[in-house]
């Protein structure tokens, strides 16, 4: 790869660094390795920024980075390259290498496409307060039956105590991560210009039936992630679990948040509909690609490629900026020079729980079925106002998804997509 695109005289690449990443280290060695390749960030920006400098031209990237539910919106319109050749020819190993769900998300639904390299990933788990379930006997729940018993019991001795939060304002995280580990979808692309809509099929229909029951007996809280009345209530010890616990969200939820409660929390595989098969979602993740109008694509690529997925910049990767890794195969094997492991190491905070191992075995199962669309972005505008309203008691959760499928299904036909197959 070096020898394909290293430029034998200085060069500047232009990358749209959103969310402040790479982070300015792993750009430092970047731009050690190779050094006739300088690179300039973007200023912290939102994602609506790349979509409009993409569209309209006004500044010309080079590399860009961009959350995988945001990708195919940008493939839509035409301005992102196909790395596939380039991928298949320079990074094969990455093919056993990174989870086969986070390559199933970079082709955007594409079939034998690569528009993207992936950087992080967020496989759930069940986080628990151990001393709540000792304390009021409460079963760690292998089943989703289990927690619902577990949600009835809690409540009848402790209402103060919620078993956990179902957040409106997230739907395209812990909604969309159950979804996905129950094998549903919302919007599947066919080609590039026909879908199927799967919205209220019968997978996310069971899904947020099981979630509006907990709501409408008071068992589950529907309240916004990241308000002050979720921080106040973690930090005082009245939510008792997480069922979609992505792996930065230990460090950076709820060790952030409840600092004081080090010692008291456990990690634990996510419920399942039976116990015979085992299947996860994932909540959050992104990726680095090449605009179609890159000056210096090949130096973008090398890029992309050396800040994702090296294991000289993963450890900081996660230490300092809580990504945990796409790569499995680092997940298992990386290690610091003392031989202590990166990923897989003993938390104290949780009790000295080595939870990296809870968080591989996600990874490895996440399902591959799911796939984002260009419609996305408007998709959880629409559901999150649907949920609200659910959430307030004025329409039901089943009604939330309908509704959702419903005005979906005008948008992409009015967008001048084909809506081929309605799954139920």
């Amino acid at each position: 790869m070096i020898q394909a695109f290293y430029p034998s005289t200085p060069i500047t690449i232009n990358e749209y660094a959103w969310s402040g990443y790479p982070l300015p280290q792993a750009v430092q060695d970047f731009e050690a390795a190779f050094p006739n390749i300088h690179v300039a960030q973007s200023p912290n920006q939102d994602v609506s920024g790349l979509l409009s400098a993409l569209e309209t031209h006004q500044y010309v990237y080079d590399s860009f980075r961009i959350q995988y539910f945001q990708l195919p919106q940008e493939v839509a319109t035409g301005e992102v390259m196909n790395i596939a050749p380039w991928f298949n020819q320079y990074l094969s190993s990455l093919s056993s290498e990174v989870s086969p769900s986070a390559l199933n998300l970079v082709s955007a639904g594409q079939k034998n496409a690569v528009y993207c390299i992936p950087e992080d990933f967020g496989p759930v788990a069940f986080a628990y307060r151990e001393d709540i379930f000792n304390k009021y006997g409460l079963t760690v729940p292998s089943t989703w039956a289990q927690f619902q018993a577990d949600a009835a019991k809690l409540h009848s001795e402790n209402s103060s105590i919620t078993m956990t939060v179902f957040p409106p304002n997230e739907p395209s995280a812990d909604l969309m991560g159950l979804f996905w580990a129950a094998g549903g979808n919302m919007i599947v692309p066919v080609n590039s210009t026909a879908y199927n809509v799967d919205i209220n099929s019968t997978a996310n229909l069971n899904v947020i039936n099981y979630w509006g029951n907990l709501i409408n007996a008071g068992e589950v809280q529907a309240i916004n992630l990241y308000t002050p009345q979720f921080n106040q209530e973690l930090a005082g010890s009245e939510i008792a679990s997480f069922v979609t616990a992505a792996a930065w969200y230990p460090r950076y939820v709820i060790q952030a948040t409840a600092p004081g409660q080090a010692g008291l929390w456990r990690i634990a595989n996510m419920p399942q509909n039976s116990t015979s098969s085992f299947t996860t979602g994932v909540v959050g993740g992104s990726c680095l690609g090449v605009t179609a109008n890159a000056k210096y694509p090949g130096a973008a690529f090398m890029f992309d490629y050396f800040t994702t997925q090296t294991p000289q910049v993963l450890p900081y990767m996660w230490t300092q900026g809580g990504q945990w890794t796409s790569n499995t195969h680092y997940l298992q094997t990386l290690s610091y020079p003392n031989g202590t492991s990166v990923f897989l190491g003993n938390n104290s905070y949780f009790g000295g729980e080595n939870i990296g191992l809870v968080y591989l075995k996600a990874q490895e199962a996440a399902g591959t079925q799911w796939v984002w669309s260009p419609y996305q972005i408007t998709l959880q505008e629409i559901l999150q106002e649907q949920l609200t309203e659910a959430a307030a008691g004025q329409i039901t959760f089943a009604q939330a998804l309908q509704n959702t499928e419903t005005i979906m299904i005008s948008y992409v036909q009015s967008n001048g997509g084909m809506v081929v197959g309605v799954g139920h």
